[in-house]
């Protein structure tokens, strides 16, 4: 069985650094972002260049409709997944 990992708020800091460890260690990453796509590529080519697999795909998670297509293109991209890490932070500026 493959080993394909959803994170959430990937693009950048702790996320990121999941997303790289995580792939070292066998996994298919999805690098979920919201606003950050030049980030999101950043991290997804060090994947790729380590020999990696990943996609990046952007999702608001807060949002339901999102989740459900984010999912989706995990299954149909990459496999079902087999974990999840749910880095994200969406809270409003005020």
């Amino acid at each position: 069985m493959s080993k394909v990992l959803l994170i959430t708020g990937a693009s950048r800091g702790i996320g990121a650094a999941t997303a790289l460890e995580a792939a070292k260690r066998g996994y298919s990453v999805c690098i979920n972002y919201r606003q950050s796509a030049e980030a999101a590529e950043k991290i997804l080519n060090q994947i790729n260049l380590q020999g990696g697999k990943a996609i990046a795909v952007r999702a608001d998670v807060s949002q339901e409709p999102e989740v459900v297509e984010l999912f989706k293109t995990v299954d149909k991209t990459l496999n079902p997944l087999t974990a999840l890490v749910n880095n994200a932070d969406y809270t409003e500026k005020q």
